[in-house]
């Protein structure tokens, strides 16, 4: 087997692993509500952040350069 092929072998386990521990995740959410939701509440905020931030860099993106520099 080349080095090449165990690389890819390596990562293919890896990947399998890690698929794995995300089913266990996942199973453990099913069986617990209540971390269900505090996982849901958690992302609903990362969400929220992240629009706040994109509606942020679109606003500055219209804007264009001069505009940019006059709030400094």
């Amino acid at each position: 087997m080349t080095p090449d092929e165990d690389a890819m072998r390596a990562a293919a386990r890896e990947l399998i692993a890690a698929g794995r521990s995300f089913l266990d995740a996942a199973e453990a959410l099913l069986d617990d509500p209540s971390a269900t939701e505090r996982v849901v509440g958690i992302v609903s905020v990362i969400a929220k952040q992240a629009q706040r931030v994109a509606a942020d860099v679109a606003k500055d993106m219209t804007r264009g350069p001069e505009s940019a520099d006059e709030g400094t």
